[in-house]
């Protein structure tokens, strides 16, 4: 957790574009909110020509709608600088115009969500979670927050 789906029309973003957006993504979550940076997932899904309809017409095809899950307790002002982190950073990557860009958020509570095996903390407890966790697990996760490499346990 937080996981961030964002949508595209195929073809609208480059495997590059969409590295970067991932990347910084995970940067602004981390630094507005303090989680590690695995907690952060990305996913993409490409849409059809026929896939995304605002008032029942075919959106502009360069839109990019991202939708973040994120645990419950942030602060309005935390989800402020989120929002517009995200929008601004996909703006600058995809090179579209603001108005393009959707960002949402919806706040899950910890306790609905198991990542990695467990339950996840609630904010501000990351580091006695991850304390608790088994040695091995605790070990690539740090790991993998620091070395870039691809995430495998």
């Amino acid at each position: 957790m937080p996981t961030y789906l964002c949508y595209a029309q195929h073809g609208a973003l480059t495997p590059a574009q969409r590295s970067d957006i991932a990347d910084g993504v995970t940067e602004i979550h981390s630094e507005v909110t303090g989680a590690p940076r695995f907690f952060v997932q990305v996913l993409f899904h490409e849409l059809g020509e026929d896939g995304h309809f605002i008032g029942g017409r075919p959106a502009d095809p360069r839109t990019v709608w991202v939708h973040g899950h994120i645990r419950a307790g942030r602060s309005d002002e935390a989800k402020n600088r989120l929002l517009l982190g995200i929008r601004d950073h996909v703006v600058a990557v995809a090179d579209v115009p603001e108005h393009t860009v959707w960002v949402y958020l919806s706040d899950l509570a910890p306790t609905d969500m198991v990542e990695f095996g467990q339950v996840l903390p609630a904010p501000g407890k990351e580091q006695a979670w991850l304390d608790a966790l088994p040695r091995d697990l605790r070990k690539q996760l740090l790991a993998f927050g620091e070395s870039g490499k691809d995430f495998t346990l």
